[in-house]
C-alpha cells in the first residue's frame, strides 16, 4: 500500500512540474512573438519614415562669427547624404561633406557629423553636440525647411 501511495504522490508531481513547465513555455513563446511583432512594425515604421524623409533641405543657423551659416542638405533614397554650407559674410568658400544617414528613434544622423537633427514634420532641427534640444532666444533658427 506505501508503495502505491508513493507512486501516486511521485505521479502527482511530475504533473505539476510538466504543467508548470508547459504554462512557462507558452508565456515565453507570447513574449517573444510580441516582440517580434512590435520589431517589424518599428521596422516598418523606419522604412517609410526614411522614405519621407529623402529630400532637400535648407536654412539660414545662426552663426558666432559670421551672418548665417547658409546650409543645404540632400538626403537620396539610398540613404546617402551632401551637405553644403558656407558661412555668410566671412568666406565664399562652399564646404562639402558626404556620407551615410540613419534614423533612431526619430532623429537623424548623418555620418562624418558631430551634431543630430530631429526630425519634426517638414523640418529638421539641429539638436546640441550631446544630443539635446538647443534653448535660447536663438533656438526656433536652428532648423533646416524642406525645399524638395
Amino acid at each position: 500500500m506505501v508503495f502505491f501511495l508513493n507512486i501516486k504522490n511521485t505521479m502527482r508531481w511530475s504533473l505539476y512540474i510538466s504543467l508548470i513547465i508547459i504554462s512557462a513555455f507558452a508565456i515565453f513563446s507570447c513574449v517573444n512573438n510580441q516582440k517580434t511583432v512590435v520589431g517589424k512594425e518599428n521596422s516598418v515604421n523606419m522604412e517609410s519614415l526614411s522614405a519621407n524623409l529623402a529630400g532637400i533641405y535648407s536654412g539660414n543657423l545662426p552663426c558666432v562669427d559670421c551672418d548665417a551659416i547658409s546650409t543645404v542638405l540632400e538626403l537620396h533614397n539610398d540613404k546617402s547624404y551632401v551637405l553644403r554650407y558656407s558661412y555668410e559674410g566671412k568666406s565664399s568658400d562652399q564646404f562639402v561633406k558626404e556620407g551615410s544617414w540613419s534614423i533612431d528613434r526619430n532623429v537623424l544622423s548623418l555620418e562624418g557629423v558631430d551634431y543630430k537633427y530631429k526630425i519634426n514634420n517638414e523640418n529638421l532641427v539641429q539638436l546640441d553636440l550631446t544630443g539635446n534640444d538647443i534653448k535660447g532666444d536663438l533656438a526656433e533658427k536652428y532648423q533646416l525647411e524642406r525645399i524638395n
